[in-house]
């Protein structure tokens, strides 16, 4: 008995110092594109609910296809007007009327954090625009050019997306990251992006954003938190940034900046 006791405590001890090792990196977030222009959301960001529908905020994707928004807090009642049609929906309801024709989600609007959320089927027959859910990228694609957006893609899916060691990468989003790739062989790194503040067109808010996303793929949680923290302790070209080097149990990231210059992040194999 003795004996059994005592291996059973020694494969509990092996399996907890085990446990720091399984890192698992948090899902790369959502996004949501209108005509080929992502969206940025200030607080409540989309999400896939528990019938595996992605909900999306109506009010800015609807004001991102030119619709003005309403809400009435008492009967909580949204309406949104685009050209000459309008679009009354109610919260916990799947029925919503268009032109005063009712017609039917495939699941209820929700409120969250102040916000109302509704699936992707509203957008594209509520306010008539195609619509496109790509899991492997976790991104909705809505256009209201007409295409069909299985048959063909949009523009920033054509050309703009690679995959760099395992990162999924989105070129060129409007933001002007840089972003360099790497042999990763060695001392060699995986891939550098930079940060930038002087090139035309630049926008830091998004570059930020943009980076976490790409580290968050595949480096633990806690790791780009603090490799974030640092990074926003530079808000403009000319203080310096100190080198500074981040781990987990797979990625080594360097991060520096010179003075008047870009933040450069780079990421290494351990």
């Amino acid at each position: 008995m003795k004996k059994r006791i005592a291996t059973a405590l020694t494969m509990l001890l092996l399996l907890m110092s085990l446990m720091p090792t399984l890192s698992f990196a948090k899902p790369l977030p959502l996004r949501v594109e209108v005509n080929t222009n992502r969206i940025y959301f200030p607080d409540e960001q989309p999400y896939v609910d528990k019938a595996q529908r992605v909900q999306v905020p109506v009010r800015f994707v609807s004001e991102a296809l030119g619709a003005k928004v309403g809400w009435n807090a008492a009967t909580k009642t949204v309406t949104v007007d685009l050209d000459s049609n309008r679009v009354v929906l109610v919260l916990g309801s799947k029925k919503y009327t268009v032109n005063g024709v009712e017609k039917q989600m495939d699941t209820a609007a929700a409120r969250v954090g102040g916000r109302t959320f509704v699936p992707l089927r509203f957008i594209s027959e509520g306010l008539d625009a195609s619509v496109k859910w790509d899991s492997a990228v976790r991104t909705v694609y809505i256009n209201t050019a007409g295409f069909d957006p299985s048959e063909v893609k949009p523009e920033s899916e054509q050309t703009l997306e690679k995959n760099l060691h395992g990162f999924k990468i989105k070129y060129n989003t409007g933001s002007q990251l840089g972003i360099k790739e790497g042999r990763g062989e060695g001392t060699k790194a995986l891939m550098v992006l930079l940060i930038e503040f002087t090139v035309i067109g630049a926008n830091y808010e998004m570059q930020l954003e943009e980076v976490e996303e790409i580290l968050l793929q595949k480096v633990d949680e806690k790791t780009v938190k603090s490799v974030m923290e640092y990074v926003k302790t530079k808000k403009t070209p000319e203080p310096e940034l100190k080198t500074k080097v981040f781990t987990d149990d797979t990625y080594r990231i360097r991060v520096a900046s010179n003075i008047n210059s870009s933040i450069d992040i780079s990421i290494y194999y351990k």
